[in-house]
């Protein structure tokens, strides 16, 4: 079975799968194991691009590559649209309960009955 698999790679292509599976479970034993994340991420999103640049193709007469810049361009889009969001809705209410929270901790020298400084 595995004579099979790999008779149509070469030595270089059996040698760079292997360290790139050495690397990603030296990755997920490390402490560094969210890094993990931020690629399978990065999947989801070109996968999500895919998906998109499929159904552009489809249904508008563009090229493959018309197709990438236009689900590139509908996936920047619906971030921009996040992050005002963002700004225009969770902003202010963090900001307001940040004030809040600093109102309720008004700083003041603390006074004791017998204080005697060690050092004037």
């Amino acid at each position: 079975m595995l004579a099979s698999i790999f008779s149509n790679l070469s030595g270089l292509s059996v040698l760079g799968y292997g360290l790139l599976v050495a690397g990603i479970i030296a990755t997920v034993f490390s402490k560094q194991r969210y890094l993990l994340l931020y690629t399978l991420a990065g999947m989801g999103y070109w996968l999500s691009i895919e998906m998109l640049q499929s159904a552009i193709i489809r249904i508008l007469p563009l090229s493959e590559w018309n197709g990438y810049v236009a689900a590139m361009l509908v996936s920047w889009f619906v971030f921009i649209l996040w992050l005002g969001y963002r700004h225009i809705y969770i902003t202010p209410r963090k900001q307001q309960a940040q004030a809040s929270a600093e109102a309720k901790y008004v700083e003041h020298t603390p006074v004791y009955k017998n204080y005697h400084p060690k050092f004037q």
